[in-house]
């Protein structure tokens, strides 16, 4: 099962106490630490912590809570619309993942105010032959996968390698014969409205 953020803390913060406590080294907390962070599954984080003594590698952290509040944060936010303008701005939520599809439409989601349910933000893109514009908040970092052959173009202002505890976007689809731009506060921000 897929880990979150929050469980990826959990396990840092253990390493980090068994650090402390001299049980192990601080070259091997480094590289536990960029493992933790590197997980994606439950089965990549339980190995970092089993040779720790129980008190400390507590694996309640790695069981998944089963709560609506978790279930109601990992429900994707769903924006669809066709040659139409899709605008998210100022305080507004924003889930763990984001699926919008706007072919030939203008696409503006503004993550500078949002409140941010996860540290890694999945946004999936369909805005072929349309204009897309990521606003995200200062120090985050974007990981670009989208397919913009056909004409299409992706310019991205922000690093694409995760900077911890900076907010990390991971952003996939496509915009086959259109345009995505990904950027701080710019320019942009006057043109589209974008005060928030």
């Amino acid at each position: 099962m897929r880990c979150a953020d929050a469980d990826r803390e959990r396990v840092a913060e253990v390493l980090r106490e068994a650090a402390a406590a001299g049980r192990i080294t601080l070259e091997e907390l480094d590289e536990r630490l960029d493992a933790a962070f590197a997980a994606r599954t439950y089965g990549d984080l339980e190995p970092l912590t089993a040779d720790l003594p129980e008190q400390e590698a507590n694996t309640e952290p790695l069981a998944p809570s089963a709560g609506a509040e978790r279930a109601e944060a990992s429900r994707p936010l769903v924006l669809k619309s066709s040659a139409g303008t899709i605008v998210r701005k100022g305080e507004w939520v924003a889930p763990r993942r984001i699926e919008v599809t706007n072919p030939m439409g203008s696409t503006v989601l503004d993550f500078r105010s949002a409140a941010l349910s996860s540290g890694t933000t999945e946004i999936a893109l369909t805005s072929s032959w349309g204009e897309a514009r990521l606003v995200l908040p200062d120090g985050a970092t974007a990981d670009v996968r989208v397919d913009a052959s056909w004409w299409g173009s992706v310019d991205s202002r922000v690093p694409a390698d995760p900077d911890r505890p900076n907010p990390h976007f991971v952003v996939t689809g496509e915009v086959k014969g259109g345009n995505l731009k990904i950027r701080y506060k710019s320019r942009f921000d006057d043109m589209f409205g974008l005060h928030g």
